[in-house]
């Protein structure tokens, strides 16, 4: 057993594709897991340190986008008497996905805290089994993320749409 073997448990586990329960874990990964406990722990703790760092920039990059564009954009057009419902419908959206994202993190943060509570010397399948979960809420906020990055690039495609057509109503006149 070497610390490789462990670490491309870890690593598999937390890839998107991997799904394979713990009941069919095998004796060598139970006992490689055991024998690396504490090099897995580290590395979930740097893993853990990194997702609070992103979690905390994209929740302010999202806060952001919404609080200083979205809203007022939509509101500038509102009160030009220009409303665009695809445009509001998509703030609307998006301001409920970000929710989504908050609460998906929060689970997924709470799933990690207890990943990192277990003893995976002493229960290697059991730690495995919540290593799986983790990964699970994790794959959950890596979508909504994608979901919220698709959702602005909309919005943006249709901010461009109402920019084309005031400059070429611009030009008409």
């Amino acid at each position: 057993m070497s610390i490789v073997l462990a670490m491309s448990l870890l690593v598999g586990a937390f890839s998107f594709g991997f799904s394979a329960p713990a009941s069919a874990m095998s004796s060598e990964k139970s006992g490689a897991i055991s024998q690396h406990c504490g090099s897995i722990k580290q590395s979930l703790k740097a893993l853990q340190k990194t997702d609070a760092r992103s979690r905390s920039y994209l929740g302010s990059v999202y806060e952001t986008i919404i609080t200083k564009f979205i809203t007022p954009m939509n509101m500038r057009l509102v009160e030009s008497g220009r409303l665009n419902s695809n445009l509001t419908d998509l703030q609307s959206t998006i301001v409920d996905v970000r929710k989504n994202f908050v609460s998906a993190y929060t689970s997924y943060s709470q799933e990690f805290e207890e990943l990192l509570l277990m003893d995976c010397q002493s229960n290697p399948n059991a730690f495995y089994e919540q290593l799986n979960d983790t990964r699970q809420k994790r794959a959950e906020v890596s979508s909504i993320t994608t979901n919220l990055r698709n959702l602005f690039s909309e919005y943006l495609t249709g901010v461009r749409k109402v920019r084309n057509s005031l400059t070429e109503g611009t030009q008409d006149e």
